[in-house]
């Protein structure tokens, strides 16, 4: 049940905004009465909360474990630029999600701290893959791990926006193009 009203609340979100999103339309979409969101969600806010920190958090764990799984030494940038490129261009709703809890993040300190939470841990993550990228390449970052992971995710988000607007010019191969050009100008 928890599971449906998590999938409906994502399309809801994305579809109509976090601020117009109704719980009464997100329990009909699952198929579900208000009720039963109440039952396993004292709110909105909850409900907002339990879905980055399960859904977002299990899409970002994806793309490491792809990054990890993936093993070209000589590509190791062009691997973090495609794994990125995926993940944006996962769904039109997918987009429209992220660029909602972002949005709502900047509101609402209860959504934020989720929000940064899971934020950091995937900078960390990032910083340390791009630590090794730059190890197997013999290369050098331009700026600390850290805040190249920080350019990588501003840049993504920026391009979820872009995507999410304009997704027939900014289609997956331009995602990773502009990825791929970045951490070649940020890694020498």
């Amino acid at each position: 049940m928890r599971s449906r009203l998590l999938d409906a609340a994502a399309e809801v979100f994305a579809q109509r905004g976090y601020a117009a999103a109704r719980l009464d339309e997100i329990a009909r979409a699952a198929g579900f009465t208000k009720g039963a969101v109440y039952s396993n969600f004292a709110s909105k806010h909850a409900l907002l909360a339990e879905l980055i920190e399960q859904r977002v958090s299990a899409h970002l764990a994806t793309s490491a474990a792809e990054l990890q799984a993936r093993d070209r030494p000589g590509r190791a940038l062009e691997d973090i630029a495609e794994v990125f490129a995926d993940g944006i261009v996962a769904g039109p709703t997918w987009a429209r999600l992220l660029v909602e809890i972002a949005q709502q993040a900047a509101y609402d300190p209860e959504v934020r701290a989720v929000y940064t939470e899971v934020r950091r841990s995937l900078r960390d993550e990032l910083a340390a893959a791009l630590e090794r990228a730059c190890d197997r390449l013999g290369r050098t970052p331009a700026v600390p791990p850290a805040q190249l992971a920080l350019t990588m995710q501003s840049l993504r988000l920026g391009l979820v926006l872009e995507y999410g607007t304009d997704p027939e010019q900014v289609d997956r191969d331009t995602v990773v193009a502009v990825f791929t050009d970045a951490l070649h100008a940020l890694v020498h």
